[in-house]
């Protein structure tokens, strides 16, 4: 059994987050998958929106024991983000793709037909990536809007887990954003005293601005927690 090159994916947890390592091995045995490394059953579902995916994408699913490490083993996993890495990884361990790029997180949920779907708390996870050095982060279309937000990194957009097959055998098939480049990160800060930051702007949220007005009207600190967006 070798354990080919790793593919690298993002977790929120504490103060800092973390980078996933997500390691593929194969074995000649029964055809199974098997994902461990504190993974919940989010993540443990994965298995079968893959076998879904990589049939609607005409990709081969090898006939042999898969097995899917998150490393470090013990943090827990609780997100469906996994998904698209876990993909690559296999798709990476089977020589069907180029090593992946270095470097770089891959985030993002499959559908059964192969689509790439948005997921939570995007922001925070490009946060974590870059505090630990990363700089190029493959998303989902879904969450450009939200995470062009983020300054100093390059963003590589995917609709399809096709589009990310291609993409990775090769890259001159998708452009990568840089956040630089799109105007967001250097916005001037002379205009802030001229936006509107009412609380009337946040939709929903009921419960956190009232917490936020009992704050400022007292003085009191204040801690939200929980992924951007949320």
């Amino acid at each position: 059994m070798k354990t080919e090159r790793s593919v690298l994916s993002l977790v929120e947890t504490g103060q800092q987050g973390l980078v996933v390592t997500i390691e593929c091995a194969l074995s000649n045995s029964l055809p199974n998958m098997v994902i461990v490394g504190y993974a919940n059953k989010a993540v443990d579902e994965a298995r079968e929106r893959i076998r879904s995916a990589f049939t609607a994408s005409s990709l081969t699913l090898p006939r042999k024991r898969i097995t899917i490490n998150l490393a470090p083993a013990d943090v827990p996993k609780e997100s469906t983000g996994f998904d698209l890495g876990v993909a690559t990884a296999i798709l990476a361990a089977t020589k069907q793709i180029r090593d992946p790029l270095a470097r770089t997180a891959i985030v993002g949920e499959l559908g059964l037909e192969g689509d790439v779907r948005p997921i939570r708390g995007i922001i925070g996870k490009i946060l974590v990536g870059k505090r630990h050095g990363l700089h190029r982060f493959i998303i989902p279309a879904g969450n450009l809007d939200q995470a062009i937000l983020v300054p100093g990194v390059q963003l590589v957009p995917v609709s399809t887990l096709p589009q990310l097959y291609a993409y990775l055998n090769d890259p001159a098939t998708l452009t990568p954003i840089d956040t630089d480049a799109a105007g967001h990160a250097d916005a001037p800060e002379t205009n802030l005293p001229d936006m509107d930051l009412g609380l009337e702007d946040v939709i929903g949220q009921e419960l956190g601005k009232r917490a936020v007005e009992i704050s400022a009207a007292g003085g009191h600190n204040l801690l939200l927690g929980g992924p951007p967006g949320t």
